[in-house]
């Protein structure tokens, strides 16, 4: 990510794709992720009826999961098309991609923005409610045609406001930090790698950073160690003979019925 930056405006196409699919998958509202989401934190907070306090402690993971996803697709956003170009990526190969890969992102960023606005009448009652075959409630179905007029109309208002700045006359010069130009020396540039930096001067996480350096408390290194020693597990398991696969799927589906039907 060091040598990306700037591709927002070579490749727009793939910056807008790109964009709303990180939006989308963040839960940002009016993309499907939201609609989705949506339906989660209300079945958690529906579990709160049953007199248990767990549902507290699933709704902050579910919402802290959307602000992590969020804050690292910000981040590639940042690297990736935004930021400062990086002197080694301006050339004339840098174009955008050919229809053959932005095709299929198109139609995609599409069905994030139909299956978002039209969530109910498209994808649910089309594909997912007719599987289920039983009744489904909603509890807290939020109006997807209202909140995505007032996106629009924020995004409208915020346009206007752009373009009235730019009917006064203004002096464009180089970028520069402390003086120097940043052209002139790209080692300044503020590349993706340094995205989170100033988390690290932020009370507990600075704590959480200094642990992580001197390897007594590491969030990443032992998620990884649990991680790794699940998959050896499964690896063990799954060992490619054949007959394996078949006693798993048998059992698999055994206890499927057993929770379905019991």
């Amino acid at each position: 990510m060091e040598k990306l930056g700037g591709l927002a405006k070579i490749m727009p196409i793939t910056f807008v794709t790109f964009l709303i699919a990180s939006l989308a998958i963040s839960g940002v509202p009016p993309f499907n992720g939201f609609a989705s989401k949506w339906m989660i934190y209300q079945g958690i907070i529906k579990t709160a009826q049953t007199n248990s306090y767990l549902w507290v402690i699933w709704l902050t993971a579910a919402m802290f999961g959307s602000a992590l996803t969020l804050a690292s697709f910000m981040k590639l956003i940042h690297s990736i098309f935004l930021g400062q170009t990086c002197g080694g990526n301006t050339g004339p190969k840098l174009q955008e991609s050919t229809p053959l890969m932005w095709v299929p992102q198109i139609i995609l960023a599409l069905l994030c923005i139909i299956f978002g606005v039209f969530a109910y009448r498209v994808p649910l009652r089309t594909f997912i409610l007719p599987s289920l075959r039983q009744d489904v409630a909603f509890y807290g179905i939020w109006n997807t045609n209202l909140a995505t007029i007032l996106i629009i109309t924020g995004i409208i208002i915020g346009v206007i406001i752009y373009f009235l700045g730019t009917i006064t006359k203004t002096r464009k010069t180089d970028v520069f930090v402390g003086g120097e130009i940043l052209k002139e020396h790209p080692d300044m540039r503020v590349s993706g790698a340094e995205f989170y930096n100033t988390i690290q001067n932020i009370g507990f996480f600075k704590t959480m950073y200094l642990l992580a350096e001197k390897k007594i408390f590491d969030v990443y290194e032992m998620g990884a160690k649990i991680t790794f020693g699940v998959t050896a597990v499964l690896r063990f398991v799954h060992n490619g003979i054949l007959p394996t696969y078949l006693s798993w799927c048998l059992l698999g589906t055994g206890i499927l019925f057993y929770i379905l039907l019991k």
